[in-house]
């Protein structure tokens, strides 16, 4: 059933602070749950860019993405690199009102940003808040957002760069 779904491209970010305590949550209003940042692909968007803007329209932070691989092809005139997703995973998105039911295919991020940043939230957003990764396990959320905050648990984030 599921692969003949239509499928949709989004982006999304797990963003965490400098010191690697903390994530931004967004409350979204359709799904009525706590839910990182993110949504649809703009046409001809960059996945990673397309993570940044969702972010910034939904909180007003301004996000710097880590880039997940490892490899270290640097690229050249012709050919180069793009961030690496942190995961990328298939979502069930159920009809609601008039739309369908269908796949997001979502890139998500590991981005970092600075917490003193005033946060904003857009109109789908009900709630915005930086959240400790044990407050994310506590709340009402997804298993892979879970998931991710009990592995930063403890963790110290190995670029803490804001540039």
């Amino acid at each position: 059933m599921e692969s003949s779904l239509e499928k949709h491209f989004a982006a999304s970010g797990f963003v965490i602070n400098r010191e690697n305590t903390k994530m931004l949550m967004v409350y979204h209003k359709k799904l009525n749950t706590w839910v990182i940042p993110g949504g649809h692909l703009e046409p001809n968007e960059y996945p990673a860019d397309g993570a940044l803007r969702e972010i910034f329209e939904e909180t007003g932070i301004k996000a710097t993405v880590i880039d997940s691989s490892e490899s270290s092809f640097e690229g050249n005139e012709k050919e180069s690199k793009i961030a690496t997703p942190y995961v990328m995973l298939s979502e069930f998105i159920p009809e609601k009102n008039d739309k369908p039911a269908h796949i997001h295919m979502d890139f998500v991020y590991l981005c970092i940003a600075d917490e003193t940043t005033p946060v904003k939230r857009e109109a789908e957003v009900s709630n915005v808040k930086w959240m400790t990764f044990e407050e994310v396990l506590k709340t009402d959320t997804f298993e892979s957002i879970k998931e991710f905050a009990r592995k930063r648990v403890g963790e110290k984030c190995e670029n803490s760069d804001l540039s």
